[in-house]
């Protein structure tokens, strides 16, 4: 009479196999810099957003960028005009965000023809900027 293998022979064979199958194979590492791209482009509703609190500087005014109630856009506020503090908001992994005017409530968009416009919604592609931090 032939003798079945026991349990515990048989979990090590597989066990065995599983290790040779692990040495063996040959896998390319993950490249990060293109899941960093393709994360980039699509916009997060899952993660945690980054929220900071900034003034935008216009050296072309000399003066810092403002989002009036009339809903418009412009770099003629004084340093510390409450209307000049921007709350700038993740939108993705990456480096696109969205800026409003925390006395507002107004997001900086452009419009078709280029020009900074404020809306209520922020969601819009028309409202997101790639951001981008250069060292001094």
């Amino acid at each position: 009479m032939r003798r079945l293998p026991s349990r515990l022979s048989y979990l090590f064979l597989h066990f065995f196999a599983f290790c040779y199958y692990a040495q063996v194979t040959n896998q390319s590492p993950p490249n990060f810099t293109q899941h960093v791209s393709e994360q980039s482009k699509v916009t997060d509703r899952v993660s945690r957003r980054l929220i900071r609190t900034y003034q935008l500087y216009s050296r072309t005014s000399g003066k810092h960028v403002q989002v009036l109630p009339n809903k418009k856009i412009n770099a003629m506020a004084e340093d510390g005009d409450i209307h000049a503090k921007l709350v700038v908001e993740t939108d993705t992994f990456g480096s696109r965000v969205r800026i409003k005017g925390a006395e507002t409530g107004f997001y900086i968009c452009m419009n078709k023809m280029g020009k900074l416009i404020g809306k209520k919604n922020g969601q819009g592609r028309d409202c997101i900027f790639s951001e981008i931090v250069l060292e001094r």
